[in-house]
């Protein structure tokens, strides 16, 4: 994650959208203590991920369980106490059912009418009459911006580095058999909002144990299957890397957000498949240089499918967390 100034507010909060009669059409919520008309927002717990900040915002604001999209334009404002805040918004979903990637929240509590009392779903026209300051038009004007051009539909293509793990000269066993630390299990359990924030409703990892702990946590909440393949092993990668490239790409092509743990050695191709899935109009920028994610880390890019190929209309990274 990102290090801010001190003196910075950081928050999260997504633009929930849906088309009903032919129009786009967006959530937004009142705040009586303010008179205001905005999106579901709120700051970041300790520990938590801007995705996870994002997921809990609007469950507490809205009551829906959502998923996340691409990411929008992130707001920077001045507030009381010479202090900025720092808004960070997706686009996002409301979740059609009780899947994993939702059995893998924590329960949220019921909305709080003294900060919330109202919420609804606004055109683009009602929004942009109705949203109390004009800034907050930004992310909605992005949103708009992919849906005329057919490409504010996709989902996520999770790539994760498996967490921090006891060092090879320290284990003396099978190297397939080495373990994460507590500091990686640690990791691990922060994880699983991640994971839960963008759907992700199928699991693959190397069958390594470094791979499967950090993924492990995900699993069991979720109540998903964890499907491994020693294509995806260190091993398995540096013998026949163009076979572990052709397996990615079968994945990437699939209509359905997944996750998948890998090693450090994977990764250049892995971002190399990526890199080619790319257009012009991709937002965000893919890692540059080696070793591309740190240990824990996690790269999601947001696919879209069509029928000459799967198409990455934008990409985000996330990596370990740092002291607000």
């Amino acid at each position: 994650m990102k290090r801010y100034p001190p003196g910075t507010v950081v928050a999260a909060g997504a633009l929930v959208w849906r088309v009903r009669n032919g129009q786009l059409q967006v959530l937004a919520v009142h705040r009586p203590r303010y008179d205001d008309w905005s999106w579901p927002k709120g700051k970041l717990d300790p520990g938590e991920t801007l995705p996870a900040c994002a997921i809990r915002e609007v469950a507490e604001e809205t009551g829906k369980q959502i998923v996340l999209g691409q990411p929008l334009p992130t707001l920077r404002y001045p507030i009381a106490g010479d202090k900025t805040k720092v808004v960070k918004y997706w686009a996002a979903k409301v979740a059609s059912k009780e899947t994993g990637p939702i059995r893998a929240r924590p329960p949220y509590p019921k909305i709080d009418k003294s900060e919330i009392d109202r919420s609804a779903w606004l055109t683009i026209d009602e929004a942009a009459r109705r949203i109390t300051f004009k800034d907050d038009l930004r992310p909605l004007e992005a949103l708009v911006t992919a849906y005329e051009n057919e490409r504010l539909e996709t989902h996520a293509f999770i790539i994760a580095r498996h967490a921090r793990a006891k060092r090879r000269k320290a284990w003396h066993r099978s190297d397939i058999t080495r373990p994460i630390t507590k500091r990686g299990q640690e990791r691990a359990r922060q994880l699983v909002p991640l994971f839960a924030a963008f759907g992700a409703a199928r699991i693959t990892s190397s069958p390594a144990e470094r791979t499967m702990a950090t993924i492990r946590p995900y699993a069991e909440a979720s109540g998903i299957e964890v499907k491994t393949y020693e294509r995806l092993t260190e091993p398995g990668h540096a013998e026949k890397p163009l076979a572990t490239a052709k397996l990615l790409q079968k994945m990437l092509d699939k209509d359905v957000a997944r996750v998948i743990c890998v090693h450090r050695p994977t990764l250049p191709t892995i971002i190399e498949m990526v890199r080619a899935a790319t257009r012009w109009y991709t937002r965000g920028a893919l890692p540059r240089s080696n070793p591309y994610l740190p240990a824990g880390g996690v790269l999601v890019a947001h696919v879209q499918a069509t029928d000459s190929g799967s198409r990455v209309v934008a990409v985000e990274s996330h990596g370990l967390q740092v002291p607000l």
